[in-house]
């Protein structure tokens, strides 16, 4: 059977991949795209989500979760579920992230509903996509490991995510499976025998880790016992936002920035900050605790190299993200970009190892790497967040599509 080639397809399903037909219906085109054909692969059977299931509280505002859904649109029913209530009872305060994570699912599950309503859009879960081709007409193609076409499609958003950076010491395990609740007994264990446990890195992931640590083993651990590792200067969010406009950018649309486009800097001097950049709530507060000493339990060290975490028998890395791996070739089956990260330039647009946007590719959530510029600058990541993703991020995408 041929295939009929869609307006887009999204691979992924996770939650920066929902922005794309949050900020449609946003904009009144939801319906429109639709008919012309979406379609959603992700490799996770449906109802299978662990998003941002950690044992933490977030490092933004309830609201932020809530804030790209338009309450006239034809999603507006996810705003009155029971998991948006849980939401909106304190929106200005952080919320676990496990409440963040249900509200999603119940995005994704709403999202993934609509789409059956209309003969050219469907979410294919339990699919894995090998690599994307663009063939000579300009078409994708999503392909399997066998080669056979899974979808087609005009333009195609990655969105497949990015996994913890494991780190290189020995028996070193990533801040998310800690935060998953993976390594209870790992942690018990090492913190009851008295052995040091090192944490690398100063982010929010982090300092959550070591909240945890103190949360569950607090009674167990001497003084001293965690070591925090920072390469730099740990930085704690400002409360002072100023538009993203007086810097010099506007939204998709070319007029007022979109949901999200919040900045703030961290100090006086320093580069602009995304919203949810810089420790606040209660990793702030542990961070201020054991900077000032009050905290004996945890030290903070500025060299790990120097520190030498090789050493210690549980050293746990929250030292950021890698990219998911998903080729994207030409037509004659050459590669597009090298392996590994794929950046992308303010307008979510891929680009080829040229520093060419690929026309209509675009990629959105971690995972992705920023060229030289005022947002990212020799490999950042571009602004990261959830409402950032589902705002201005997805604007800037849906309105080239």
């Amino acid at each position: 059977m041929q295939l009929r080639a869609a307006r887009l397809q999204v691979v992924g399903f996770g939650p920066a991949a929902l922005g794309i037909p949050i900020a449609a219906d946003r904009a009144g085109l939801l319906d429109d795209l639709m008919r012309e054909g979406c379609v959603f692969i992700d490799r996770r059977a449906r109802g299978e989500w662990r998003s941002l299931d950690y044992d933490i509280r977030s490092n933004s505002v309830a609201g932020d979760f809530l804030e790209g859904l338009s309450p006239d649109g034809r999603l507006r029913t996810v705003l009155r579920s029971p998991e948006a209530r849980a939401l909106q009872e304190a929106p200005d305060q952080p919320v676990a992230l496990r409440v963040a994570a249900r509200f999603l699912a119940r995005a994704a599950r709403e999202i993934a509903d609509y789409t059956v309503r209309f003969d050219g859009a469907h979410t294919h879960f339990s699919t894995v996509v090998d690599h994307l081709r663009r063939d000579a007409d300009g078409l994708f193609h999503s392909r399997d490991a066998r080669g056979r076409t899974l979808a087609l499609s005009r333009s195609a958003v990655i969105a497949v995510g990015a996994r913890p950076r494991a780190g290189a010491a020995p028996r070193t395990v990533t801040s998310e499976a800690v935060l998953r609740r993976e390594c209870d007994a790992r942690c018990e264990a090492a913190a009851a025998a008295g052995v040091t446990i090192d944490v690398l890195g100063g982010s929010h992931s982090a300092f959550s880790t070591v909240g945890l640590l103190l949360r569950e083993w607090g009674h167990l651990l001497r003084p001293g016992q965690i070591r925090v590792h920072t390469r730099s200067e740990v930085l704690v969010y400002r409360p002072q936002a100023r538009a993203a406009a007086a810097d010099g950018r506007t939204g998709a649309a070319g007029g007022t920035p979109g949901p999200g486009s919040a900045l703030a800097t961290a100090a006086p001097g320093t580069r602009p900050l995304h919203r949810f950049a810089g420790l606040r709530g209660e990793s702030e507060a542990l961070y201020r605790a054991v900077r000032c000493g009050a905290e004996p339990r945890v030290r903070l060290l500025r060299h790990p190299e120097e520190a030498g975490p090789a050493a210690s028998p549980l050293t746990i890395a929250a030292t950021g993200y890698r990219a998911r791996r998903l080729p994207v070739l030409d037509a004659c089956g050459e590669p597009l970009f090298p392996p590994g990260e794929a950046a992308v330039d303010d307008a979510g647009r891929v680009l080829d190892g040229r520093g060419r946007p690929v026309p209509g590719l675009f990629g959105i959530g971690l995972g992705h790497c920023s060229p030289a510029g005022p947002e990212g600058g020799g490999g950042d990541y571009p602004m990261a967040a959830v409402n950032i993703f589902h705002g201005r991020t997805a604007d800037r995408i849906t309105a080239q599509l």
